[in-house]
């Protein structure tokens, strides 16, 4: 029986995430009110300066101000990173997640990479399904004492197989937990669907309509990604086990209009960058 994520717990979403929205869509933006009130959080203050400073920003020099950091790159960008800052703050909570984290910040990076060449979804959005495409992860380990060991388990199979697994053993799988976690935290519509629909990607990325493109795309891209980062932790045994497996890239590279020689191409391409890093 599959049971629903409201079932199980889910962390909510902080009050200053709620206050920040208000301020963001108020008619008259003060931009000094919504950095007078992120320095009320220390934690999320300093964890959002952490976030800007990475390579991935490629800023030229140190930001130590989120007067800055919104001048630099403005305040929507800005308040993306600090909701992935309060979910990650948040999930942490939960217990040691580095290994996580680490596998997280790969995934997205190949992500935002693959944003930028194929130009159909916001590099920021897909860096963001990268860093969260798996939260439901720690959301399992706190609802269910013995998913550690679960994991440790069951052979490694494709994500379908991952999936079904956590069905009949649970009647949830971290999927369902990471889409809930994702639809309550208010992310866009489409980066929590393609958090959903991964282990059913098959037949999703086959469908015939427009309406459904950007999540398509996003769930493409992530998919992609997670295929290249596995290689990559697999042959230098970044990871103990290998992470299920993308059983089937076809349909995924026909949806995004690539051929196997251009995904090799790329993925060799970002191996390199990823050793060289």
């Amino acid at each position: 029986m599959r049971n629903t994520p409201d079932s199980y717990f889910i962390p909510s979403r902080p009050e200053i995430l709620i206050q920040l929205n208000k301020l963001i869509n108020e008619k008259d933006l003060r931009i000094d009110q919504i950095c007078q009130l992120l320095k009320q959080d220390i934690a999320l203050f300093s964890s959002v300066l952490a976030t800007v400073n990475t390579p991935y920003f490629g800023l030229a020099r140190k930001i130590t101000s989120i007067e800055h950091a919104v001048s630099l790159l403005g305040i929507n960008r800005v308040f993306t990173i600090v909701r992935l800052a309060a979910l990650k703050n948040s999930l942490s909570t939960l217990g040691p997640l580095e290994r996580f984290w680490d596998t997280g910040s790969d995934v997205a990076s190949i992500c935002a990479l693959l944003a930028r060449r194929f130009q159909d979804v916001s590099p920021d959005d897909a860096y963001t399904l990268g860093m969260l495409h798996d939260c439901g992860v720690p959301l399992m380990m706190h609802n269910f004492e013995n998913y550690k060991t679960f994991l440790t388990r069951i052979p490694t199979d494709s994500i379908s197989g991952l999936h079904a697994a956590q069905l009949e053993q649970y009647g949830v799988s971290h999927y369902d937990l990471g889409y809930a976690l994702t639809k309550t935290w208010n992310l866009p519509q489409a980066t929590c669907e393609a958090i959903r629909l991964q282990p059913e990607y098959k037949d999703f990325v086959r469908i015939k309509n427009d309406e459904k493109d950007d999540v398509r795309t996003q769930l493409c891209v992530l998919l992609i990604a997670k295929e290249i980062s596995r290689k990559y932790r697999t042959y230098w045994r970044v990871t103990k086990q290998d992470v299920p497996l993308i059983s089937d890239l076809e349909p995924i590279l026909n949806f995004m209009g690539i051929c196997d020689y251009d995904f090799y191409d790329f993925r060799d391409d970002v191996l390199m960058m990823l050793e060289g890093s």
